[in-house]
């Protein structure tokens, strides 16, 4: 479904990616698991042509290297980016419409708008509050929302549990595995590795811009070296 073949990714004259080899299959959900810094990021945003880069990434066997953020998009990958980035002073609902911008994803809004309801109940009682008052776990429930607004293919989540609360940390996990069940691809970067690779087919370990590890999620969960970087041993 999705593949990435010697991506590089740039900040100004700073090189953080090198050469990067990623693929997702579709139906899987494959994490990218890594210290801060390690460019996990940059990964999912040079996918989404937010940073400067080089390289072959194919969706569909569609090369979208090339395309705009906005075109990558409207063929169905879509990112929940770190942060929300919502629009404060706008309301829930409009947040979630504007989702729902390419011609396809329009013209099921209103369907989509009940699914996203019926899969977040509190998101319809928070309806018409404003964004920016919610709390962030019901933000980041506002983010994942209004990615699915777009009808997506797949979604990459960028460190969805980010400063959340432990109990919204489950939620926002159950949310992710049950996009999954309706048959969306998910690439994840989080920085919980123990519970990303418990819920991935598949994963990758990315050290200062490089793969330095990938294979099923259970073996790395296992894997020596990453239990000692990672999972204290």
């Amino acid at each position: 479904m999705l593949t990435v073949r010697k991506l590089d990714a740039f900040y100004g004259e700073i090189q953080t990616l090198h050469g990067i080899d990623l693929d997702v299959l579709e139906g899987e959900v494959v994490s990218v698991v890594g210290a801060n810094a390690a460019g996990k990021t940059t990964l999912l945003n040079a996918i989404s042509g937010t940073v400067e880069r080089y390289g072959r990434v194919s969706f569909f066997d569609q090369d979208i290297g090339t395309l705009p953020p906005h075109a990558i998009a409207r063929h169905g990958l879509v990112q929940v980016p770190e942060g929300r980035r919502l629009f404060p002073f706008m309301t829930v609902r409009e947040n979630l419409e504007l989702g729902a911008f390419a011609p396809h994803a329009r013209a099921h809004r209103a369907e989509s708008l009940e699914k996203v309801f019926d899969l977040m109940p509190r998101l319809r009682e928070r309806s018409g509050q404003l964004a920016g008052s919610m709390s962030g776990g019901e933000q980041q429930m506002c983010a994942i929302g209004r990615a699915l607004m777009a009808k997506p293919r797949a979604i990459m989540f960028d460190e969805p549990t980010l400063g959340l609360a432990p109990i919204m940390v489950d939620v926002v996990f159950k949310l992710v595995r049950s996009i999954k069940e309706t048959g969306i691809t998910i690439l994840l970067v989080e920085q919980n590795v123990k519970h990303s690779l418990a819920m991935s087919d598949r994963g990758y370990v990315l050290e200062n811009g490089h793969i330095v590890l990938s294979g099923p999620a259970a073996d790395l969960l296992t894997d020596p070296r990453l239990k000692e970087a990672y999972l204290g041993g």
